[in-house]
């Protein structure tokens, strides 16, 4: 990984901190055309638009194995790498910002968390959002290979309690 893509995701990350930082209220998620799921399971699927405090995310695809373009970057042996397209629309009456790196990890069977990791620089989803604005980017996670069953967690409000679980499947 090159200086500039880690001083880069740790800007991203120092940036998302101080903005996620919310009124520590409770959050509990829901389909936007359905009713609460439970943040113990995955109630929430690929295409659904999940309501959670003042986001909605949405995965619109899963590309798994993510076979990067670039032939020089590859998974650890024994791991592969996972693509989530993700959206997130801010709901609120003034900017927020999102950060791949604080509000969303990737859970699997053996029910260990990953976080993100830097592939060949797809699209990002990093960044401001204004009100009512919509953010579109990718998601990558390295993953051992023999991980089924994957969740993608969304959380983006650091104090408040809640997350969406989004079945990856």
């Amino acid at each position: 990984m090159s200086f500039l893509r880690t001083a880069a995701v740790a800007a991203a990350a120092a940036l998302a901190l101080g903005a996620t930082i919310a009124s520590g209220e409770e959050n509990e998620a829901k389909k936007v055309d359905g009713g609460p799921a439970s943040a113990q399971t995955a109630d929430f699927a690929v295409g659904d638009t999940v309501e959670l405090g003042d986001w909605q995310v949405k995965v619109n695809q899963v590309t798994d194995p993510y076979l990067p373009g670039n032939e020089f970057i590859s998974p650890s042996p024994g791991e592969r790498y996972v693509r989530v397209d993700a959206q997130v629309t801010n709901r609120s009456d003034s900017p927020q910002t999102v950060s791949s790196v604080m509000c969303f990890s990737l859970r699997d069977n053996d029910n260990r968390s990953h976080d993100i990791t830097i592939t060949d620089g797809g699209s990002t989803i990093d960044g401001e959002v204004p009100a009512g604005g919509t953010l579109r980017g990718d998601l990558d996670f390295e993953i051992p290979e023999q991980a089924t069953d994957l969740q993608l967690q969304f959380k983006c409000d650091l104090f408040g309690s809640g997350s969406a679980l989004i079945d990856l499947s």
